[in-house]
């Protein structure tokens, strides 16, 4: 008679509370995959994907600003042309949260002044640049939060530097307008300002350009080398993120 019990009360347990297999939970369906076979790792992503992810998903895919600084000649040039107001215009493309595609334009006017013997020139140079280039971002997950929020980046690329001439004096037709090939090195760094929409950074580059005038001697007047030099940039941007 007791095990007659002990049967009908497993019995009723069994008809009321239905067993679930050990994969399935109560109320929901199977969470398998449809291919019992395939390999689990695809359906993960990785630290770095799920970074750039978030990092897009934010902005920063696309980006278009403008700069104003002051344009610098180095060398000779530097020592006879004045440092000048600098206005400019980027574009960049990130490939990924690291790596981005840079074009940028500029453009400054200076004055320049060359001296041979009792004579002098006066000159308003005009300096046109368009280049392109590539920026790299530090990874600033550890560093310190000064740091983070800084968004610091190198920048190298190439583009073509033209100067005109224009003035007055025994040597103003002996410049004719001119364009060279340079390259550039440089570093920023962005502040986020506005709804992960708009930065606002500093950003400082050396442009080696090969000016044609370098080792000009100008028939005698001027000497080998004294207008030699390369130029400078810095410059404030304001940035625009899509």
């Amino acid at each position: 008679m007791k095990h007659s019990a002990w049967l009908i009360l497993a019995a009723i347990v069994l008809v009321q509370s239905p067993l679930w297999s050990e994969s399935k939970p109560p109320g929901g369906d199977y969470p398998g995959v449809a291919d019992p076979f395939s390999d689990p790792s695809q359906y993960e992503f990785s630290d770095e994907e799920r970074d750039d992810k978030e990092f897009f998903h934010l902005g920063r895919f696309l980006m278009i600003g403008v700069d104003l600084g002051a344009g610098i000649f180095t060398g000779g040039l530097g020592s006879t042309a004045s440092p000048a107001f600098l206005i400019g215009g980027r574009l960049i493309y990130f490939f990924d949260k690291a790596l981005a595609l840079e074009g940028r334009l500029s453009f400054s006017t200076h004055q320049d002044l060359i001296v041979a013997g009792s004579s002098t020139t006066d000159l308003d140079v005009s300096l046109f640049s368009a280049g392109g280039g590539f920026r790299y971002y530090f990874d600033t997950k550890s560093a310190p939060r000064a740091i983070a929020i800084a968004n610091p980046f190198l920048a190298v690329g190439a583009g073509i530097y033209s100067r005109n001439f224009t003035g007055s004096g025994p040597l103003a037709g002996l410049l004719a307008a001119s364009s060279s090939f340079g390259a550039y090195g440089g570093a920023g760094v962005e502040f986020l300002i506005y709804r992960k929409h708009i930065y606002l950074g500093m950003d400082l580059r050396y442009h080696m350009v090969f000016f044609p005038d370098e080792s000009a001697t100008f028939s005698g007047t001027v000497a080998a080398g004294s207008r030699g030099g390369d130029y400078m940039s810095t410059a404030a941007t304001l940035t625009y993120s899509f």
